[in-house]
């Protein structure tokens, strides 16, 4: 009962999806900016900046508000170590953080005051992670947009 309930609303969002407007050139590319930017970490403003940046570039909106949602509950626990991981291996900005042993108030304000090194960790891991992503998010995309057209 539940499976079969999943499995129509994935076919529902999908059919809509593939019945946006515009160019299938467009919509693949909104989808793409929306995967590149939901892999970045700044969870907070992922939408905006996916509705600023494809209103811009002539793109569809909706479709990279779907793309960002990559990273959501389910996946950001997955998403952002990984990132963190690759950043620090390319970058290693963040290697001589002193990460907290024992939370306490003094070690959390420290914790707070290196976390830009941190976030320059994430943001290059999630450029890095991103670009393959939203490069295949575009062909599958295009690809099943002008299939189902």
């Amino acid at each position: 009962m539940l499976t079969r309930r999943i499995h129509k609303t994935i076919h529902r969002i999908c059919d809509r999806f593939l019945r946006l407007k515009g160019a299938p050139h467009e919509i693949a590319l909104g989808f793409s900016l929306g995967i590149m930017v939901g892999m970045t970490p700044f969870i907070g403003v992922h939408i905006l900046s996916c509705v600023v940046l494809a209103s811009l570039l002539g793109w569809s909106k909706v479709a990279s508000v779907i793309g960002v949602n990559i990273t959501n509950v389910v996946t950001a626990p997955l998403i952002y170590p990984i990132n963190y991981w690759v950043g620090v291996q390319l970058v290693g900005v963040s290697r001589e953080v002193d990460w907290p042993g024992v939370p306490g108030y003094a070690e959390f304000l420290s914790f707070i005051r290196q976390s830009p090194l941190i976030l320059v960790d994430l943001s290059i891991g999630g450029l890095v992670l991103g670009t393959p992503l939203a490069m295949a998010g575009y062909v599958i995309i295009l690809r099943a947009v002008r299939r189902f057209r």
